[in-house]
Parts: C-alpha cells; structure tokens; sequence
C-alpha cells in the first residue's frame, strides 16, 4: 500500500534530503588539506641579521584578559563591564600578573593572567591613587606605586592591598625604585633623586641638584638600579642617562640628543636584566634601545606601523625574567625561536598599549628560513625621528595630553 505524504512526513523527507547532500558534499572534500595562512610574527633586528626579539601580544582591555563568557552566562548576569587601558605609563610584572600605572584610570590596574581577571587596586578609601606614573616591586612582593596625582608614594603588599603612603616634604615624585631598604625618587619639579626608607618613607638624603653640569638635572624622569646597585638617572629635557653611587656621588653620564644609534629624543623609562643590559624606551624614536654594560647600543626593537609590535609613544618598559611567568606566553613564542625574558612596553597611543615581547635567540639547528614564512613586514626601527633633533621642542609634563602636544614635537 502507498501512503500519501502528510506535511509532517514530508518535512522529514526533505531534512533527510538535506543531510544526505551535505555528506554528499563532505564525502567530496574528503581528503582535502586546509591550509592556514600562518600567523604573521615580527622580528628584530630584520634579517639579514639573526632575530633577537620577538613580538608576542598585546592587551587595551580587561576583555583580552579575561576569560570569555558563555552566552547562558551573559543572559543571567549580563555582559561583564570592560575596562579599557587608556594611558599607560609606568609597568611591571611579578608572580603573572602585570601592574600598569594609567594615567587615566584611579588606582593601578592589575592584569592577572592566571587567573584570567583584571582588576583596579588603590580606588577608593583614603590612599586613593589619583594618577599612577610608576610602580616598583620588591623581592618580598611590595609595591610602591607613584600617585603623582597626590605627591605621595603609595605601599600595596604582596595581596594588592594598600597598606600605607608616603608624602615627604616638598615632594614631587614621577618614578621609582627600590633596593635594599631605600626607595629612590625621582623628584620632578625638586630636580634631583629622593631617597627614602621603604618601611617607614623617613627622607634619607637627596642625590643630584638643578642645573646641566655633571651629577645635575632638569627634568629628571626615570630612576632605576643595575642588579650591583648602580643608580641611573635619566633627564628627559636633556637626553642622557647619568650613574651614581647609591650614597650619589656621580661616576658617569651617556646619551645626547640626535638621531644615531645610541642618541635619544624623548628618553623614557628604562629596565635591566640579570646581564646588566640596559632597555630604553624612547617616545621620539618609537623604540626601545638596548645597552650593554659599557652603555654602548648594542641592538633596538619596534618601530611605527601597523604591524604587530608597532610602538606609538612607548614609555614604560620591564625586563621580566621569571620562567614562570614566561610559561604564560609560549604559546605566542615561534617554534624556531628560544625566548629567555619578557620585555613589556606600554603605549600611549596605538592599538597595543601594553605589548609584550619575548628576547631571545633562534632554536639550536633553526636558521632565517625557519621563521620567514611566518615573518611579518615590520619596519626596521632605525633611528629616524619625526622631527630635527635640533629643534626639539621644550619639555612637556609626564602626563603630555595630546591637545596640549606641540606640532613640532616626536611622537
């Protein structure tokens, strides 16, 4: 007997139908390779030279952080609110977490990149940081942070919790540093380098005066200590890093003005690592140098562009070299490429306001052509400032709003 098709057995014919053409479809596609386009990877210095720093990732907002939500979840508790990352400046990282002072956010944002969460620290209450420029952590996990906003110096121990602030007299911090039990401040309108006891913040003693001779600054910006303890000091008005002792008496000074390797247009923070090389973020070159222990230039990374790893107004830089903490980004790091440290750059402006590179050098056995399939199209990053070093404009304030930013000056 035939049956006559009812709607209902005429609707599952045609699904039947249609499952049946599609593995009809699959069956033909059987056995075809998928090629993917390989993801574009930057490198410096450019090949012909052997790649010593690749560009790994890039976070703007708490979303790249964060773990994604499911659909049920936005539907019950809704979209998780994002907090972008607007004017980084000062950076740094301990135990998988990066610490990002931004100027327009309060208190000091935290990337915790194990935990897949981002958080504010320091908002609220009567230790509020108003305006982050730099953050300094010890060996024991303490962090003091510069809140320029109240010309204070303020204290967050090892479980982010603000604990306690330093205003000394007549004080206007912009960066710091710690070793030992001593805080170094660099004093920005005060011209020279406060130092402090980091329990307590009892002023110690001052390094340096005003003025352009030796052991003398204008604006300093950034102070840092080598791992023997040598203190640099950089002076953005002057483009030169000079080194103390830590008790300040002065040893030596490099850097000038100009537009060669090893010059500076607009010095900004700097790092080291544990083989006493030197990184310099410049604003002006949209780079970072690298020096060796004798201060000569030895390499330099990032550039202006599109391009993965671009830089646009770099200013902070950290030297991160805990395998642990490297661990977190292997799955960027090139398969022909050994990274040994992080470098982490933040931007002011651009599409990657806190980068993160990997330095290092190629596999044992890997050569140029293992990474060239997959090399992006990065300019060099050589030293070719936006305008003549000689007709710099005069200094700008940390905070360098862009309304207020001369014509004439580098970014």
């Amino acid at each position: 007997m035939i049956m006559k098709p009812t709607p209902y057995t005429a609707s599952i014919s045609g699904l039947l139908t249609m499952f049946l053409l599609l593995l009809s479809l699959a069956g033909c596609q059987t056995g075809t390779k998928v090629v993917e386009k390989p993801r574009e990877l930057s490198f410096w210095p450019p090949a012909p030279d052997e790649p010593r720093i690749q560009f790994l990732t890039a976070y703007n907002t708490s979303a790249d952080v964060a773990a994604a939500q499911s659909k049920m979840d936005e539907v019950m508790y809704g979209k998780p609110q994002v907090l972008p990352i607007v004017k980084p400046y000062g950076v740094a990282m301990w135990q998988g977490k990066i610490y990002v002072c931004d100027m327009r956010n309060p208190g000091i944002t935290v990337l915790d990149l194990r935990q897949h969460i981002v958080k504010a620290v320091g908002v609220g209450g009567t230790m509020e940081i108003t305006r982050a420029t730099d953050v300094a952590i010890s060996p024991d996990g303490l962090k003091y942070i510069v809140d320029r906003g109240n010309r204070a110096i303020v204290v967050l121990d090892a479980e982010d919790h603000t604990v306690s602030r330093f205003t000394p007299k007549d004080f206007d911090p912009v960066s710091v540093a710690v070793y030992g039990d001593e805080l170094f401040v660099a004093d920005y309108t005060g011209q020279t380098v406060k130092v402090l006891n980091r329990a307590t913040g009892r002023y110690l003693r001052s390094i340096g005066e005003a003025g352009r001779g030796d052991g003398q600054f204008v604006r300093p910006l950034t102070v840092r200590l080598d791992p023997s303890g040598i203190l640099f000091v950089s002076d953005v008005l002057t483009c030169r890093v000079q080194r103390f002792t830590r008790d300040g008496k002065f040893l030596s000074v490099f850097g000038q003005v100009g537009n060669l390797p090893g010059d500076l247009v607009r010095p900004k923070h700097f790092s080291f690592d544990k083989n006493d090389y030197l990184y310099i973020a410049d604003g002006g070159f949209s780079n970072v140098q690298i020096f060796d222990e004798h201060q000569k230039v030895v390499c330099y990374f990032g550039s202006t562009g599109a391009h993965p790893g671009a830089m646009d107004l770099p200013v902070g830089v950290y030297v991160d070299e805990n395998p642990e903490d490297l661990a977190i980004f292997k799955q960027y790091v090139s398969p022909a490429f050994k990274a040994e440290r992080l470098i982490l750059v933040t931007n002011q402006f651009g599409k990657q306001r806190v980068s993160v590179y990997a330095g290092g050098r190629l596999m044992p056995g890997k050569t140029l052509a293992d990474i060239a399939v997959s090399r992006a199209k990065v300019l060099p990053g050589t030293m070719e400032p936006t305008t003549n070093p000689t007709t710099l404009p005069t200094f700008m304030s940390p905070e360098e709003p862009a309304s207020q930013t001369p014509a004439t000056a580098p970014r």
